[in-house]
């Protein structure tokens, strides 16, 4: 790749302005105490820091303001669940956490959510951007680990619900089968979230200077690996391909629900 090229990839995956709306705006001030003259201001300190430690794309088009999990098809069931029968969580590759805050501002008790991350680094972000490290810490909610350190994953207590955003996209199609099933081992009900997708199932490398390659499905080959690799005990509810607002340059995204067959 020669450099011109690299700098246009860059910029393609990098966006100067944050995308403050109302809801952004409301959601800081209420959850964070963060008036909105200095909402600008530390919204890019703390992506232009994570961003400088690795270059994903999530942090350069700040689709972490998304707060992607209030979008999923059963998100309510999952509020219900947890403020009124006691299900838990877990926000598996949880990256900064804000899916972690909307189930915590939406009336979720603290003790009923867990956040995973690879990177601590990336934790440690979240309480910046949160303002909230030291309850997050005094209740443990965060923790780092890797999803194929299976001593690591047997140390998890399951979850009924299993959030997973924008992590599936970034294996291989073999990969991605492997992740099924370690998902599989630590959630009791439902599996949901969001990878980039395609109407034609397509591997392909991997943007920027990351290695390998990355698998985009289509809805129907996505049902079909979890068909596959599950037996059928784990069965696709729904999925749902189309543009993300305001990432209509960057192709469409597959929200999914995966249920445990029997599991309501």
């Amino acid at each position: 790749m020669s450099e011109h090229e690299s700098v246009n990839k860059t910029a393609l995956y990098y966006v100067n302005e944050p995308p403050i709306n109302d809801y952004i705006e409301t959601f800081f001030a209420n959850y964070a105490s963060i008036p909105i003259e200095k909402l600008r201001d530390h919204l890019l300190t703390v992506r232009d820091r994570a961003w400088q430690k690795c270059n994903y794309p999530c942090l350069g088009r700040w689709v972490f303001l998304h707060f992607s999990i209030q979008k999923s098809p059963i998100y309510k069931e999952i509020i219900e669940k947890c403020k009124n029968e006691g299900a838990t969580v877990i926000d598996f590759a949880c990256c900064l956490g804000q899916d972690v805050r909307q189930l915590v501002y939406d009336g979720v008790p603290i003790d009923r959510i867990r956040g995973y991350d690879l990177d601590p680094f990336f934790i440690e972000q979240g309480y910046k951007l949160f303002r909230d490290g030291e309850i997050m810490q005094q209740n443990k909610v965060f923790s780092s680990g890797d999803i194929f350190n299976d001593q690591f994953l047997d140390a998890i207590e399951p979850a009924d619900y299993v959030n997973v955003g924008a992590f599936f996209h970034i294996f291989d199609a073999e990969t991605q089968r492997d992740v099924c099933r370690r998902l599989t081992r630590l959630c009791k009900r439902a599996i949901i979230g969001w990878k980039t997708g395609a109407l034609i199932p397509t591997e392909l490398p991997k943007p920027l200077s990351f290695e390998g390659t990355m698998m985009w499905h289509s809805p129907e080959s996505f049902m079909r690996m979890w068909d596959e690799v599950t037996d059928g005990k784990w069965q696709v509810e729904s999925t749902t391909l189309k543009t993300m607002d305001g990432l209509e340059d960057l192709g469409l995204a597959l929200t999914f629900v995966v249920r445990k067959r029997g599991e309501q």
